[in-house]
């Protein structure tokens, strides 16, 4: 009886022990400069940042380009965001994208990685006086899901306040809105809301008047700085080292202007005499 009660807690250990050999293993390789294969959780297709469709993406490459550098690899494995953190915990993943420090505990945190631009976008033919979140009060406001418990209390408390406020989980919806003045204005990334702004129109969602209206980027927000977390130590200061490499040598400023190519309109202006690019331009108070 007892050798039988014994079975489960033995199969339990071997598995432990398993993880912890493959753990051991992993951090070695680390520690001895070893290249390896880097297990990075992301959680959402956030384009321009994050394409899932093609794995690409100005974070991805620049993931790719900073561990590159000393020899590593990184694969990429989309999870929801808890799962992310939970894998992570279990030492399923090796690190995870777009996280602020204190947001997990026992990880070794990069240098700031990326910083995102959120602003109040509105088009410039309406000209609202947009110096502050008090001044979207009474706007047709369409934001990015749960901006309301992301983008601080004040912004919090106008969201409840204003019948006219509502969130948008398809960003995309909130570029057809707001290009269509079915909104006042939208909150996003100035990034993101380009990206999707020339997607639409390229499909066809957009015609080119609806495309080429002048809008602003009113930044009454602070940039939101992004760090990556990883469970090496070694991994962390491999990632830091190449992303400051990259920083240097010009790698990075050169896959920024890709992606600044890849949402601009050069390319269609140059077919169609008619069409000039739209700009986001920014708040004459900034």
């Amino acid at each position: 009886m007892a050798h039988n009660q014994n079975k489960p807690n033995s199969s339990v250990a071997r598995s432990n022990n398993r993880y912890i050999l493959m753990g051991l293993l992993t951090l070695c390789g680390a520690q001895l400069g070893q290249a390896a294969e880097i297990k990075i959780g992301v959680s959402l297709s956030i384009p321009p940042y994050v394409i899932q469709e093609t794995n690409s993406g100005l974070e991805l490459e620049l993931l790719n380009q900073a561990l590159a550098v000393k020899g590593h690899t990184a694969s990429i494995h989309y999870l929801p965001l808890a799962r992310t953190f939970h894998e992570l915990r279990e030492g399923k993943l090796d690190g995870i994208i777009n996280i602020k420090d204190g947001m997990i505990d026992n990880v070794f945190y990069s240098n700031v990685a990326i910083t995102y631009q959120n602003c109040a976008i509105s088009l410039e033919a309406n000209h609202f006086t947009i110096n502050n979140i008090n001044d979207l009060n009474n706007k047709q406001v369409v934001s990015f899901q749960r901006a309301s418990s992301l983008l601080g209390e004040e912004f919090a408390r106008m969201a409840k306040a204003n019948s006219g406020y509502q969130e948008q989980a398809r960003q995309v919806q909130q570029v057809y809105m707001l290009m269509k003045h079915r909104a006042d204005v939208v909150v996003m990334d100035k990034n993101i809301f380009k990206y999707y702004l020339k997607q639409a129109y390229l499909e066809g969602k957009l015609t080119e008047k609806d495309s080429t209206q002048q809008a602003i980027c009113h930044q009454i927000f602070p940039p939101t700085e992004y760090k990556f977390a990883f469970l090496s130590e070694q991994i962390r200061d491999d990632f830091n080292a190449g992303l400051k490499q990259i920083t240097q040598d010009g790698s990075l400023v050169a896959l920024q202007e890709k992606y600044r190519r890849l949402m601009s309109f050069e390319n269609e202006a140059e077919v169609s005499n008619k069409l000039t690019e739209p700009k986001i331009i920014k708040n004459d108070s900034y």
